[in-house]
């Protein structure tokens, strides 16, 4: 019986042990450095055009050696300038003369699901690739330097929303999105690990860049209801006319985030590890 009763008490407080170790020995803390563009109308394309330096942190829990749940914070910026034309698209995207800057703040949390078995610290699992999704929450502000002054669009209903001419309100500024991307991490020594990342954002908006709807709302009735600052920048185009391209409503925008990962573990060498 005392047996019995020393084994129950063993067992009990290697699992309390397990569990006390696992919690911080597969835990990490990094942060990815690199930068940040969009897909969307001004942008259709060219990937990488416009690219911006963008920083993020995250937190990773290894809940297996091959699957791990990551939430991350991330701050970056995206742009986009016709007179640049990074698409080669011609004289109809040159003429439309649009351009746009955004901040963007994003949280999200991923599942990430590794091609080998990996444990920063261990000899034989030192490296993988992986993929990785999940849902993201984020904030924009298109907003566009006129004159010398920073212009917020998104109140300024360049497309007439919140007038007669566009059954549309305001969109938010407030959106959720999908991540879903790639990459590879290394172990170096016993306690951290480096990689590489890349990863897609797939939105529910057409309006990261305030660029919408496919053609131009009259300037003439428009400015019967706003300002003469929602007139000028709702139609840019140098030759001013009504009738032409103005943006792809069929389509949603996209922001993309790459970079270069650091991360530290934050335990010790789990010795209950199962790969």
């Amino acid at each position: 019986m005392r047996k019995i009763f020393f084994l129950f008490i063993f067992i009990k407080c290697s699992l309390a042990w397990c569990q006390h170790q696992n919690f911080r020995s597969r835990s990490e803390l990094g942060l990815t450095a690199g930068g940040m563009y969009y897909i969307g109308d001004l942008n259709p394309t060219n990937h990488f055009a416009f690219y911006r330096q963008a920083l993020s942190v995250f937190y990773r829990y290894n809940y297996t050696s091959r699957v791990a749940l990551r939430g991350q914070l991330l701050v970056g910026s995206i742009s986009g300038n016709d007179a640049q034309d990074p698409s080669n698209l011609g004289a109809t995207y040159i003429n439309r003369n649009l351009s746009f800057n955004s901040d963007i703040y994003e949280i999200s949390t991923d599942i990430e699901f590794s091609y080998l078995p990996f444990q920063i610290g261990h000899k034989k699992y030192r490296g993988t690739g992986y993929l990785f999704a999940g849902i993201a929450y984020f904030q924009m502000n298109p907003y566009v330097n006129f004159k010398g002054d920073r212009i917020e669009l998104r109140t300024l209903g360049t497309e007439g929303q919140n007038t007669p001419l566009n059954s549309d309100g305001y969109y938010s500024q407030n959106q959720l999105a999908l991540p879903v991307g790639l990459g590879v991490k290394y172990g170096i020594g016993s306690m951290f690990s480096i990689g590489l990342e890349y990863g897609m954002r797939f939105t529910f908006t057409d309006y990261l860049d305030d660029v919408s709807k496919n053609t131009y709302v009259n300037t003439d009735e428009l400015a019967n209801y706003t300002s003469p600052l929602t007139v000028s920048l709702s139609n840019r185009s140098l030759d001013k006319s009504n009738y032409g391209l103005r943006g792809n409503e069929s389509t949603s925008d996209y922001y993309f985030f790459g970079g270069i990962t650091l991360s530290i573990r934050l335990g010790d060498p789990d010795k209950c590890y199962k790969h």
